[in-house]
Order: C-alpha cells, then sequence, then structure tokens
C-alpha cells in the first residue's frame, strides 16, 4: 500500500517548522525568538505550527530534542559495540567533531543552554532532560569505553573524564577559533583540506597520548582518519537546519 500523500505533506510540513525553529532558537535564542518568523520560513500559517507544538516552549524542547538526540544516535551504538576500546575513543573524537561540522547550531544551542543555567542558578528544564536522555548515558559509556581500555593494558592509566573531556574541547574549540584562524593562518577553517587535516592531526594527538603502545596508537589513528566519515548515516536523517556550512563561513569571516 502506497503512503498517504496527506501523511507525506503532513510530516514534510513538521520537519519544515522543526528546521527552520532550530534556526531560529540558534540565532535569537529562546526570548528573541519569533514563532512568526519560524512560520513564515516555513511556507506554513501559525495555526499548523501551533498544531503540531502547542507552545513556543513545546517547539524549543523538540529543537534541543532533535540536534541533541542526532550526536547520542551516532555515537552511542558505536560506544557499546565489539569494536576494541582504542577504535572507539578514536572514532567518537572523528564523530564528534564531524556531528559538529554538519550540525553548527548545536554547540550555539549548548552556549546558550550554559548561559541561561548560569543566570538563573540551574539549567532548563528542556535542557535537564537533554543531559538525562543523551549526555549522562554518552558520558557514561565513553568512561566504561577507556577504563575498559586502562584495564586491558592496551591505553595508559589516565584520568577518564578529564581525557573525554579534552578530545570534545579540542573539537569544540576548532569552530570558537574559527575566525581567527581565518586572519592569523589566512585558511579557511571549513576547507576540505583544512577538515582533512583537523581529523588527521586531532586523532594523531589522540592516539599518541592514550595508547599504552604509543606506535599503534598513532597507527590505527591514521586508519580511522583516513577513512570516507565515521559519521552513521542515521545522524543525517532527522531534520536538518538550513543554515550551511558556506553561511558559516560567511559570517565569521
Amino acid at each position: 500500500m502506497s503512503p498517504n500523500p496527506k501523511s507525506r505533506n503532513a510530516v514534510a510540513s513538521r520537519d519544515s517548522i522543526l528546521a527552520h525553529a532550530i534556526d531560529e532558537f540558534a540565532a535569537q535564542g529562546v526570548a528573541g525568538a519569533r514563532t512568526a518568523n519560524i512560520a513564515d520560513a516555513a511556507k506554513v500559517n501559525k495555526a499548523l505550527l501551533y498544531y503540531y507544538f502547542k507552545d513556543k516552549d513545546s517547539l524549543y524542547a523538540a529543537s534541543l530534542q532533535e540536534v541533541f538526540r542526532g550526536l547520542f544516535e551516532s555515537v552511542q551504538p558505536m560506544l557499546e559495540s565489539a569494536i576494541s576500546p582504542g577504535e572507539k575513543i578514536l572514532r567518537f573524537a572523528r564523530i564528534h567533531f564531524e556531528y559538529l561540522l554538519h550540525h553548527p547550531h548545536y554547540p550555539r544551542l549548548i552556549h546558550q543552554e550554559l548561559s541561561r543555567a548560569a543566570s538563573s542558578g540551574a539549567p532548563s528544564r528542556e535542557f535537564g532532560r537533554m543531559t538525562s536522555d543523551h549526555f549522562a548515558p554518552m558520558q557514561r559509556a565513553g568512561l566504561s569505553v577507556v577504563q575498559q581500555g586502562i584495564d586491558s593494558g592496551e591505553f595508559r592509566s589516565i584520568a577518564a573524564a578529564s581525557f573525554l573531556t579534552a578530545v570534545v574541547g579540542m573539537n569544540a574549540f576548532y569552530f570558537i577559533s574559527a575566525p581567527i584562524m581565518r586572519i592569523t593562518r589566512g585558511v579557511d577553517p571549513f576547507s576540505p583540506e583544512s577538515v582533512r587535516n583537523h581529523i588527521a592531526n586531532s586523532l594523531d594527538f589522540v592516539g599518541a597520548a592514550l595508547f599504552a603502545d604509543r606506535a599503534y596508537g598513532i597507527k590505527l589513528a591514521k586508519k580511522i582518519a583516513s577513512a570516507p566519515t565515521a559519521l552513521p548515516t542515521a545522524a543525517t536523517r532527522a531534520p536538518k537546519s538550513k543554515s550551511t556550512l558556506a553561511k558559516r563561513a560567511t559570517h565569521e569571516s
């Protein structure tokens, strides 16, 4: 039986609203975002927007869920798979970077939520749910992988939580420092060559720093860095933001 065209249109309308909502919330924050702008960009009326999402808070919660769920679904199955701890950590480092590359609103929304938490003294209900649903399970899995690697002798004895924070920070700072790279180095940090170089260099650093057999760690890092991509296809199934790398490059130049 073929799908109902009306059902297809409904899914497309909801996906479009959500994609443009992610754009609007990332650019304007929760307080500054306007549902009228989102409806106009999605080419739907506000009545339809409120049919799918009862109010702006519900739409914001769905936007956070959509963006944060993508990274979790890209990483968690790999961390729970049967491959070696070393390969898991190196793949995590690459998947995390590639996810930020293809989902530029992810770090912006996190920054906004952290700023809201700092000003109010507590995380928002929406961000608390994201932490419970996605961040906490992902961190537990990552810590377990590092400990497994230490116990098996594949990794040096190292503080697992600090190491994972360093890996995430190394990737996140690449995007924060992009405007500086343009000025000081005269390079496009989002060109294919620059992206390949960051992946190769960051994985080489992880391999050299983490593995008990440093030469093996560097060799495995090179293998994983040279693969076409580490980002699972599932990560692209969510409604995509309308922002592109070209738009981001323009804003940062």
